[in-house]
């Protein structure tokens, strides 16, 4: 069992950003021109859409906190990964090959909001080929892969209950090694934590490899929020992890077998 540590400090939430919940689009970004939203991109590409082609294009994915623009509509997951909203449309060849960022004052102009563009891409998700596989580990919970190599990939974090068929009140313990993989262990009893060393190594194994690599660290998924365990290793081995104190409440709280 590792060593537990308080967890490492970390900033507030910015105001909007709450947990699997919509990051709203600043207000000033909102008051865009109808004549600049016809104009610029990715508005031009977005507004040739067809509108009875919209919902089928719609897609969340992995990206970086830090990256996205005051006009974005994603869910936030952590101070480092929110999932942004995308919709599918043409590149320069004409086909529909290209994720184009859709910026949050369109939702007005197409007479919705940014949580209902939410909700539909995560419908639209519910389609995609999305392989899962459930691996027996003895006296723990399963290990589950969930490989998506198309648009969304590890973005179907936001809707693991649904790709897993299973239910999390407890959550998961969550590796994110590559972009289109994800990595996943229920949390049914204590036992289950015991889990989390080789997953660590199994993510380091994995995402030390990759080009298109996430992160190296292990994850609380719970309620919409991604907490990482800031896990150190020492000689390969799992010295310590930093979970929130939910997370210690959650272990007293869970029968050993």
């Amino acid at each position: 069992m590792p060593l537990f540590r308080r967890n490492k400090p970390a900033s507030p939430p910015p105001p909007q950003q709450q947990p699997g919940t919509v990051q709203a689009p600043a207000a000033s970004s909102s008051a865009v021109s109808a004549e600049d939203c016809t104009t610029h991109s990715p508005c031009r590409e977005l507004l040739a859409v067809p509108a009875a082609q919209r919902d089928s294009l719609l897609r969340l994915i992995l990206g970086r906190t830090r990256d996205l623009g005051p006009d974005a509509i994603s869910v936030y997951l952590n101070d480092e990964l929110s999932a942004r909203l995308v919709m599918m449309g043409p590149g320069e060849s004409g086909a529909v090959q290209r994720a184009y960022a859709v910026p949050g004052h369109l939702a007005e102009r197409w007479g919705t909001t940014p949580p209902d563009l939410l909700r539909r891409a995560l419908e639209t998700m519910r389609g995609d080929d999305v392989e899962v596989a459930a691996h027996e580990q003895g006296e723990t919970s399963p290990l589950y892969t969930v490989i998506d190599q198309g648009v969304s990939g590890a973005a179907h974090l936001v809707r693991l209950e649904q790709a897993l068929g299973v239910d999390l009140p407890n959550g998961a313990i969550v590796g994110i090694p590559r972009e289109h993989q994800i990595l996943a262990v229920p949390i049914r009893t204590a036992r289950d934590i015991s889990t989390i060393e080789a997953m660590l190594n199994l993510v380091h194994d994995v995402g030390s490899r990759a080009q298109d690599r996430v992160s190296l660290d292990v994850f609380w998924l719970h309620q919409g929020r991604l907490h990482p365990f800031n896990a150190e290793t020492k000689n390969g081995r799992l010295e310590r992890i930093f979970p929130p104190d939910e997370f210690r409440t959650l272990l007293d709280a869970l029968p050993r077998a």
